[in-house]
């Protein structure tokens, strides 16, 4: 490739608009299990017009891949992110700290983020929230979605899962063309 058409490149994503994407979706295997959770129709139809921001709020916490799995536990009206498997691993903070961090720092220029639907972090109005009992009461937002609504209102928020036929990733990618002529 010649200097001038890496420029071109260059220049060429630096006029896409900026979107987070949870980094299991673009395939790195950050889950707790280990593994992803690779989009093919993201992968194949969005990024190549789109300047993808990778991150995953669990991995920049320090929780570690694989990890024991967590889950959104609400108790005298705090929610706290804590193990399934073990309650006594309590990853709150943690997870609080650096959504929060990330928030005000690496999200703040960004018109749209792609997130894992469900997800104790990332997950928007389709994370289970469960009671003491174990007994799954509601649905939410992830503790990483949760901070990025607080501190960017005007940011377009969107799970995977809407993202699933080649229309709907063409009505994104139009919307984040708008929205980052703002």
């Amino acid at each position: 490739m010649s200097d001038l058409s890496a420029v071109h490149l260059t220049s060429q994503r630096d006029l896409q608009p900026k979107v987070g994407i949870s980094a299991c979706l673009v395939g790195e295997p950050v889950r707790y299990d280990g593994g992803d959770k690779y989009h093919q129709l993201i992968n194949e139809e969005l990024s190549p017009w789109l300047d993808l921001q990778v991150i995953c709020p669990e991995v920049e916490a320090g929780l570690g891949t694989p990890r024991p799995p967590i889950k959104l536990v609400k108790d005298q009206g705090k929610t706290r992110a804590l193990g399934e498997e073990n309650s006594r691993v309590d990853v709150t903070e943690a997870l609080t700290a650096t959504a929060q961090k990330l928030s005000t720092t690496q999200c703040q220029d960004l018109c749209a983020y792609i997130v894992k639907s469900r997800s104790p972090s990332c997950g928007s109005g389709s994370t289970p929230r469960h009671d003491i009992s174990d007994l799954s009461t509601e649905s939410g937002d992830g503790l990483f979605v949760e901070a990025l609504k607080t501190t960017l209102p005007n940011i377009v928020i969107v799970e995977e899962s809407s993202l699933n036929d080649v229309q709907k990733c063409k009505e994104f990618l139009e919307q984040c063309y708008l929205l980052s002529e703002r």
